[in-house]
This record gives C-alpha cells, structure tokens and sequence, in this order.
C-alpha cells in the first residue's frame, strides 16, 4: 500500500473516531434533551457536549493519576450506563441483555457472523427508509449544498495532507511531547497550559489505538473541516435565507483576495486554530439566550428560567470554556464578540435580568476551564512559557507604536492651539470678529480632527492590506466598507423593528470593527490582545459571516415572505459564486513540511516491521524522537556527529540495540521556510562537510544553512562506514533526496561507530 493511500484511510479512521465520539455518541445520549432546537443548533449542541466531555474527563483521570485506556473506555460509557439506570431502574439487567443477545449469540455459536450483519443492515435500511428518508426529503438542496462545502474544504486543505506527510508547523513538535508525557499521566509537563486540545488527541491515542504522531499528521484536515462546519451552522442559524450562508462560506474557502497567512495554520493540528470551533456556538447560544422573548416562567408563584433559555445559558458556558481549555486567544476573541453582542443588544444586556445570567454562565466557564489547571499550580506546577508571553502581550505594546501614537497626538494639540491663539489675538476687535475667529477655529479643528482620523483609517487599511490581502489596497477597502455596510443595515433593520435580527448584524459588525483597529494596533499604539500577525487569522474568518449577513439582510429587505427569501437568497448565492469566478479562485496550497516524506515513510515502515519489538534506534534529526515515543529509541544526528569529532583511540560510539537505522538528507529540507521562498534548496556537498560543525543548540542545527552542514558531514560519514562494512550497511530505503541505512548488529558484539571519516574536526 502507497503511503498517499495509507494516509487516506488514516484521514477516514481518525476522522470517524473523533466524530463518533463528539457527534454520535452524544446523538444518542441526548437527542431527546435537544429535540426542540433547530438542526444546525443541535448539530452544535451535540459536538459542544461531546467535546466537553472527552476534554474533562481526560482532565479528571490525568489530575488523579489514573488515565489509561480501561478508566477512559469506562468513563465514556458512564454516562450511558447512568442514563440507562434512571430510565430503565429495576429493569436494566433484563434491558442489557435483550440488547446485547446478537453479540451472545454470536459468541456462543449459536448464530453466524453474516446473520449478525445481515440483522444490521436490515434495521439500517429501515432506518434510512424511515426516519432519515423523512428528514432529507424537505432538506436535500442544504444536504447538497453541505456536501459541496466538505468537497471544497477536502480539495483545499486535503491536497496538502495527502502529499505532504511531515508536520508543516514547528510547534506540533512541542505538542506532541506534551501529549506524550500524558500517557504517564504526567500532563502539564512543560507548565500549566491550556490543554483541551492535547486532551482530544491523547484521548484518540489511546482508546483507539492510533499512533499520536498519525493523529498529528492528519487531524488538522478533521479540524479545518469541523471549523467550516461550525461557520456554516452559524450562519444557517442567523440568515433568513438558507442559501446565502452558502455564499460567504464559499468565498472563504475558494476566493484568491486573501493572503496565505489566514488560513496556512490550518494545515497543521494547532490549539489556537482547534479553538476557534468553539467561538461562534459561544456566539449563538448567547444570542439565543438574549432572542427568549420570555425566558422566566411563573410556576406555583416561582420565577425561574424556562427550559430552552437555560439550556442556551448551560451551552454558552460550555462552549466559552473549551476556548480557554483549548487556547487564551479563542478566549480573548470570544469576549470581543460577547462586547459585540453587548452593543447590538443592549436593548436586552442592559436589562439586569438577562445580564446577570449571561455573565453568570460566562464566568461559570471560565472557572471550569480554570479549574484544571489551577488544581495543577496549587500543586506545585509552574506556569507554562507561553502564557507569560501572553501576558506580557496583553500589559504592554511596542514603544515605537507608542511614541508614533503620541507623535499623532502631538500633531493634533498643536493644530489646535495654534487655531485657538488666532482666535484670541483677533477677539478684541469687535463682536463680528469674534464670530468670524470662532468659525475658523472651528472649521480649524474640523481639518485638524478630519487630518488625524484620514491618517488613522489609512494605517488599518494599510494593516489590512498587508496582513489580510494580496497586497490589495482595493480589497481592503473592499473588506472595511463591507463591515460599515453591515453596521448601517443592522441600524436600518433597528428602525424596520426586527430587533434580533438587527442585534446580530450590529454584533458581528462592531466585533469586526474592533478587530480590523486590532489588526493596526502595533502601528496605533493600542495594546496588543494577541500577536499582531494572528489577528488576519480571526478577520478572516469573521469576514465570511459580514458578506453573508449583508447579502442576507439586502434580500430580506427585498423578500420578505419565506418563498422570495429564498428565491433570492439563491440568485444571490449564484451572483456570488459568479464574482469569485470572474475574480479568481486561488489554488490549494503546498506547505513544505519539517520532515521530508521520505522519513514519514520510513518510520511507518519501521513501526509496523518490529510491532512490539523495541530493540531498534532511529539516528536521526529531533523530528523523530517524538514520533517513536515508547515504541524505539532515538539518537540526535548532531549529537553523534559531535561525538565523531570527541572520539580517542581508546574510545568508541555503540548503540546497544539489534538494528540502527540512519536518516540522511542528500537535500536538506528547509526547515521554517513554508513556502519555499527563503533560498533554493542545494545537495550535500564536500563542502559542507568541511564546513565546522554547529556549535548552536536545540532546533538551531537544523535550520538554514546549519542543516546542510549537518547533513554533509552526516552523508560522508555513512559513506566512509559503509566502505569499511559494505554487507553490514545495506541501504533501506532510498530516493534522489533521502538515504536510509540499515545496520543490523548483535547485541553481544556491537559494531563501533566512531571513524575518522575525514572531516571529523
């Protein structure tokens, strides 16, 4: 089996598990719970829960020291055994024995395999004939639709998952030995850090058995795919039309205006972007909450919160705690569209009633994400680095940004006062001239004010330009003139009294609004929420949702009955798709990854040749060490050259196990350079290998130049060994990049590896 195909099935496999898990298993616990909200609220109702549960449960058995494949396959199943219990009580013996007597009757013989199969499918069909045929029949053009979007998101991002095998972001490395260490229950072993996203990982890892460095490879294309998925559900819930979600979505994913940098990092499984699943089923929840028009009941003289409302409130929470569980910055943006909410419905928020609730729920999260990790530092854990950075990021901005700022400010007062000095220095002529003076110190103060505010918008479209789009300046103004545009619609559906309808469009507007000053906030001098390059990442993403709701409000104004709504809600959708045609649609991209494929090939071939046999070493770069976790051991390429270079007559280099295996680059990748822009790749050479060794640390051996350097002397190594043992050294696998040698040895009469291999120095 090819190594494209292997990972088209791992894709599947990965996949399935973790949406069985956070969609399934969840469908089948509390669809009765969530009959009555619309689909894609449960379909967002569902993966919130699922993913909140995997995440605490994990969270609980790694903070008591108990997590491993029994305790989680049983928490799992707790709930449903629970559920069972209330609603069957004295009879659930007799009810788990009714359900499991296809399985008996298979193990005891007394019913063949195909009959068990044979059984299943024929309920399946009843099901897919019933209840399903039912609910796709009055559904198929969303249920197509839906389809295309997974297509397009496959086309675009799995492209480069099924070509490129090695990890395309530095941190995954760093990631996967968190998750490593999990599996002795050692979590939070760099520092406290927010961990959901490690959670979800470890919890496939080990209930399933997939390899975490498989998980790594391929969740990122199940991650990108569940973040368009939860941006379409969003928009299906506050459009009126059911088609124009479909437009905005559709030119996120396929229109060419937007630069690389916001949407690269969902090429790879990273907690930030993993977090961002999470922010709008916040946004939802707490505006479904706010749309209750009668969200207290009265019952046996009792006020209490009826059952939709608090089950909207009891959502929010959940999904505000799993953006700190997973990343502070899905938090921070979070809250910036809660302010958001706050300003398009103040009509309700400045309402004591509904705020407190929200801001109950809100902190509720909050502290069931804070918990964990707290419990961790009263322990004695340290914080991680990371979130030191983050809070320096959030206390300080740049000094520069901060003197241009007061740079600006100066401009301003002098303007002024120099207006004012002329105005007093004419005041004692007569009353006429002092009406002539207090104009022009106006119309002075205009210009300065008019000066100062063209300046400040030039910088964020600037910003814009640089960090958003191709290097357009149209575009920009393309993108900031459509979040005005939303903003005067939402006010003008104030005035045609649809007030929730206009509190989402004012929401999101003022967010984006927000956003977009953040994006310049280096330039302005603001304070820095996040860094300033991860902003492009959020306004794009926002950006789909402005284009949707300003399509949709256009046609609502213009369709008001259910039927013209959605006539015109698909002109609308075809008029899109035709602007991004003529426009131009951008390719998928092809990251370059930190590992060449050929390495990926070799240790999958490896792991599966010696299956529980861990007598063997990969000498290697660091990619690898991680990846062979438990399984193998790993040797540092850098540190056996330097060892090369240390070595004395009397001393030598053994690796005590049956097979080595020697990872070589003839051309050394270039590491940190995603789109190969840097400089051309060049082969190991003689002349690198003349070249001294690195004396950095870390990573540093491997970037730039310093690889090549490592990779010649290592190619000339193997070459000088291979000379002195030609049948020992047999070539494993090979290409016109990479070499992997194989040395098998006994483990009583190890071979020496130090030679003088010529540029030993």
């Amino acid at each position: 089996m090819s190594m494209r195909v292997l990972t088209i099935f791992q894709i599947i496999g990965v996949s399935a598990a973790y949406l069985g898990v956070t969609l399934v298993l969840p469908w089948l616990l509390l669809r009765r719970k969530f009959a009555a909200l619309r689909t894609p609220a449960r379909f967002m109702a569902y993966f919130m829960a699922g993913n909140f549960f995997c995440m605490n449960l994990v969270f609980l058995l790694q903070l008591l020291h108990i997590s491993n494949r029994v305790t989680l396959i049983l928490g799992t199943a707790l709930p449903f055994l629970a559920a069972a219990a209330v609603k069957h009580r004295g009879a659930l013996p007799a009810v788990l024995e009714r359900r499991t007597r296809g399985v008996r009757l298979l193990m005891e013989g007394e019913m063949g395999f195909r009959t068990l199969l044979l059984r299943a499918g024929n309920r399946l069909r009843k099901l897919s004939s019933g209840w399903l045929g039912q609910w796709l029949a009055p559904r198929w053009p969303d249920v197509l639709l839906s389809a295309g979007i997974v297509c397009l998101v496959l086309y675009m991002y799995g492209t480069n998952t099924v070509s490129v095998y090695g990890y395309c972001a530095s941190d995954v490395v760093l990631h996967h030995y968190w998750i490593n260490n999990m599996e002795s229950n050692h979590i939070f072993v760099d520092g406290v850090y927010p961990f959901g996203f490690h959670c979800i990982i470890y919890y496939l890892h080990v209930v399933f058995a997939v390899p975490t460095y498989v998980l790594l490879r391929v969740f990122a294309l199940t991650q990108t795919l569940m973040i368009h998925m939860m941006l379409l559900a969003f928009l299906k819930l506050v459009c009126r039309s059911k088609y124009t979600p479909y437009a905005g979505v559709m030119a996120y994913i396929t229109w060419g205006i937007f630069y690389q940098y916001t949407y690269y990092r969902y090429y790879a499984p990273l907690p930030q972007e993993y977090g961002m699943i999470f922010i709008l089923p916040s946004v939802w929840f707490a505006v479904a909450f706010l749309k209750e028009k009668d969200f207290i009941a009265v019952a046996k003289k009792k006020r209490k919160v009826t059952g939709s409302a608090r089950l909207s409130l009891i959502l929010f929470t959940i999904s505000i705690s799993m953006t700190l569980a997973v990343h502070f910055y899905d938090t921070i943006v979070a809250g910036v569209l809660c302010v958001g909410i706050g300003v398009g419905f103040c009509y309700k928020c400045l309402r004591w009633r509904y705020l407190k609730r929200l801001l109950l729920a809100g902190v509720t999260g909050i502290l069931i994400a804070v918990l964990p990790m707290a419990a961790a530092f009263a322990m004695g854990t340290p914080l991680q680095g990371s979130l030191h950075w983050g809070m320096n990021m959030l206390s300080s901005g740049s000094s520069e940004d901060a003197s241009g700022a007061s740079g600006d400010g100066q401009e301003e007062d002098s303007g002024s006062g120099d207006a004012l000095s002329q105005g007093g220095s004419r005041g004692a002529d007569s009353a006429s001239g002092e009406q002539a003076s207090g104009g022009k110190d106006k119309e002075a103060g205009r210009a300065s004010l008019s000066e100062v505010l063209s300046r400040k918008l030039d910088c964020i479209l600037g910003e814009l330009q640089y960090y958003v789009t191709n290097d357009s300046r149209a575009v920009a103004e393309f993108m900031l003139g459509s979040v005005g545009v939303l903003f005067l619609l939402g006010l003008l559906w104030y005035l045609l009294r649809r007030p929730d309808y206009a509190g989402v469009l004012v929401s999101f507007s003022v967010f984006m609004g927000v956003f977009c000053v953040l994006q310049a906030s280096a330039k302005l001098g603001l304070p820095q929420l996040l860094e300033v390059s991860r902003y492009s990442v959020y306004i794009g993403y926002g950006l789909p949702v402005v284009w949707s709701l300003c399509l949709d409000a256009v046609v609502y104004l213009l369709f008001r009955e259910h039927r013209g709504i959605n006539i015109g809600g698909l002109v609308t959708l075809a008029a899109a798709c035709g602007a991004v045609a003529l426009t131009g649609f951008r390719e998928p991209v092809c990251l370059s990854a930190y590992e060449t494929n050929e390495a990926i090939t070799c240790v999958t071939n490896i792991l599966r040749e010696n299956g529980g046999n861990t007598s063997w070493t990969i000498c290697s770069a660091n990619d690898e060490q991680q990846m062979t976790w438990g399984r193998g051991y790993h040797y540092e390429t850098i540190e056996f050259l330097r060892r090369q270079a240390q070595i004395k007559e009397d001393t030598g280099i053994t690796i005590p196990t049956d097979t080595v295996y020697f990872f070589i680059e003839k051309v050394p990748i270039l590491y940190l350079d995603y789109l190969n822009t840097i400089r051309p790749e060049k082969e190991v050479s003689l002349e690198g290998a003349q070249t001294p060794l690195p004396e950095v640390k870390g990573i540093l051996p491997y970037i730039g130049d310093e690889r090549w350097v490592t990779m010649s002397h290592m190619y000339y190594w193997a070459q000088a060994f291979r000379e002195l043992y030609p049948n020992e050294m047999e070539v494993y696998y090979e290409t016109d990049s990479f070499i992997c040698y194989r040395v098998r040895q006994d483990g009583f009469s190890l071979y020496n590896f130090a030679i003088d291999y010529g540029y030993n120095k």
